[in-house]
């Protein structure tokens, strides 16, 4: 996303150690804040004129919050989020296995289409903790969904992917990134997509040495 800078373990992509298992929070925000600003001081020069903004910007996110803080369905908030949870636990759980993703991956669209019928009881704009959870039970669904597609997909086991039928790292398969999106704004509409990128493996400069790979050993 031009312009979209991101600091903290939302910047570690392809950056051997740069997370929570390899790091900590501040050395994270120390390297790539600095980066961060280093790349923002490059973009913006001074007296550079004014982002244009779309007259119509953020119509989208208002007319989706009053959507929801108005809808009628019969489906309680607790009961779908009950239903993602038991779901995720059950068939993608800390160890995985290819039955239950496969299960996971059917079950999971239907779980998805049910958020239309949502219904809420508090229509105020004060402190509506209903209305706040409706919103997260939508972020849960579109990171829930992406991670079962992505991890049934992923035939190996890497990182925080323990996969049952596949214990061994396979990185002449593997060794990237998975990208996935929803193809449609609303998750109640929407089909998880996948997409993949190489992993940088090599350094940008010569200031460190290429290191190699290594299988994780306790």
């Amino acid at each position: 996303v031009p312009g979209l800078l991101a600091a903290g373990e939302a910047g570690c992509a392809s950056v051997h150690g740069a997370n929570r298992l390899g790091a900590n929070s501040l050395l994270d925000l120390v390297v790539f804040g600095r980066q961060a600003a280093d790349t923002t001081a490059e973009l913006v020069k001074p007296n550079s004129p004014p982002v244009s903004i779309p007259k119509n910007a953020g119509e989208m996110t208002i007319g989706r919050l009053d959507k929801i803080r108005n809808s009628k369905g019969p489906l309680p908030t607790a009961q779908l989020r009950q239903e993602l949870q038991v779901t995720m636990q059950r068939l993608a759980p800390v160890y995985r296995n290819s039955d239950d993703l496969k299960k996971g991956v059917e079950v999971m669209p239907g779980i998805m289409k049910k958020y239309k019928d949502v219904g809420i009881s508090d229509r105020s704009m004060i402190w509506n903790t209903d209305l706040i959870e409706t919103l997260e039970l939508e972020n849960l669904l579109n990171q829930a969904s992406q991670q079962m597609m992505a991890a049934e997909a992923r035939k190996e086991s890497r990182g925080a992917h323990a996969h049952e039928n596949f214990p061994d790292r396979n990185d002449e398969v593997w060794m990237k990134h998975t990208l996935s999106f929803l193809d449609k704004p609303y998750v109640d509409e929407a089909t998880v997509k996948l997409d993949y990128r190489p992993v940088i493996d090599q350094p940008l400069d010569k200031e460190m040495h290429h290191v190699p790979p290594a299988k994780r050993v306790y």
